[in-house]
């Protein structure tokens, strides 16, 4: 957990600054790391020690209005490869894997979507779906209160905002106290807080450095799942390994079964687990990316 967390910066023909994080092996396989919702990049820094030791160069993105990245806010799901193709193209990658989790599994699906020659393997844990399609909202089954709390990202984007806001705690002491909380419950997540403490504050730290900009940056960034992504899952024909935890209360695994069935070439690991899953198992997760 002593991974270096100095943001790398380009600049995008819309003059819109992006940002990112490197972590594991520099001379490894490139992969892009796409965090969960409003997680800035440096989310990436608790699988350091797993991608060193698959050789794996990680590439962890702050998103835009996340972290030190500009906002974008009149755009849809289908723009956001083409951030990752000017990433790419600057840093002289010509095939690269994608890696998402939670609210990142649909960035990183927009990408093998579009950048589909340059995607040497997508692996997706515990990711988030298309909420805008009825379908997906039934064979989810997403909850009354999640339906609200989506529908209030499309409809009342400021009050969405507030809402998110209030109840991520920002400061040093708000995560230790919520990191403790955490730690105390009986699901797999509540034991991953209590035997992997540091991993849980790095993933409630990316979260706060995603707010860094405000709350407009994490409400644009569910906003765009919730909306129309702007291609179909089932154009999605590269190859996609998805790990989904059996236990996982926060993206249900019914929700990985309705989106791994629309998908051409998807492989769906169902396993013991939680919405920790990849941080549990990162060795096993990251192995795609490793063999390319």
């Amino acid at each position: 957990m002593n991974a270096d967390v100095t943001p790398r910066q380009i600049v995008l023909e819309d003059r819109r600054r992006l940002s990112w994080y490197e972590f594991g092996d520099a001379s490894g396989a490139p992969c892009i790391f796409l965090p969960g919702s409003s997680s800035s990049g440096i989310a990436g820094r608790a699988l350091d020690t797993a991608a060193t030791a698959a050789g794996i160069r990680l590439i962890s993105i702050d998103r835009p209005g996340l972290g030190h990245s500009d906002r974008a806010p009149v755009r849809r799901l289908v723009d956001w490869p083409d951030d990752v193709a000017a990433l790419l193209d600057q840093e002289g990658i010509d095939r690269v894997g994608v890696l998402g989790h939670s609210a990142g599994g649909a960035f990183a699906l927009a990408v093998a979507d579009r950048l589909g020659d340059r995607v040497s393997a997508t692996v997706v844990c515990a990711g988030s779906g298309p909420y805008s399609e009825r379908w997906f909202r039934d064979e989810a089954h997403q909850t009354p209160t999640s339906r609200v709390f989506y529908g209030l990202a499309l409809h009342a984007p400021r009050l969405f905002g507030a809402v998110l806001s209030a109840g991520t705690p920002r400061t040093a002491k708000g995560i230790d106290r919520t990191v403790s909380l955490m730690s105390r419950g009986t699901s797999p997540d509540g034991a991953f807080a209590r035997t992997h403490p540091e991993e849980t504050r790095a993933a409630m730290e990316a979260v706060a450095d995603g707010f860094r900009q405000g709350h407009e940056g994490p409400t644009d960034d569910a906003r765009l799942i919730c909306s129309p992504w702007g291609f179909e899952l089932e154009d999605v024909h590269a190859p996609v390994e998805w790990w989904h935890g059996e236990q996982d209360g926060t993206v249900k695994p019914e929700a990985g079964r309705a989106i791994t069935a629309r998908l051409p070439h998807a492989t769906m690991h169902l396993v013991e687990g939680g919405h920790t899953l990849l941080f549990e198992r990162p060795q096993e997760i990251l192995e795609p990316v490793r063999r390319t």
